[in-house]
């Protein structure tokens, strides 16, 4: 039986580690991190399927986790039988590296943006 709870795990826990699963070969990207192919992915995403063992163990490889954690989150066997691990801190953005290089000192920050941009190495976005 299909589990859509996994489903919105998997996605979730797919974006904690910087795939935007909403961009055009994102899912790709995170199927060869895996060494799953794609369409076994977007099955898994959309809960169409439950994961085997197997796949179980490659997307954990992954994600970081041991197999026993994503067979409890799959519902393959009981959570209480594997003790889940913290969550990832939250993927850093440029913001959280420039105030970690230079501090909370605004003029500081924008003279290393300005230097990042002249580089290329500075996305507008942040």
């Amino acid at each position: 039986m299909p589990q859509q709870p996994f489903a919105a795990w998997l996605a979730e826990e797919i974006s904690l580690r910087g795939y935007d699963l909403s961009r055009r070969g994102e899912q790709t990207r995170f199927a060869r991190a895996a060494g799953l192919k794609e369409a076994t992915i977007s099955r898994l995403l959309r809960g169409m399927v439950d994961p085997d063992v197997k796949t179980c163990g490659a997307i954990a490889r992954a994600l970081g986790y041991k197999t026993t954690h994503i067979l409890a989150a799959a519902g393959v066997i009981p959570a209480d039988e594997e003790e889940l691990p913290p969550r990832p801190p939250r993927p850093l953005t440029q913001r959280d590296h420039l105030v970690g290089l230079v501090g909370d000192d605004e003029a500081a920050q924008d003279a290393v943006i300005v230097l990042l941009r002249a580089l290329g190495k500075w996305k507008s976005s942040s």
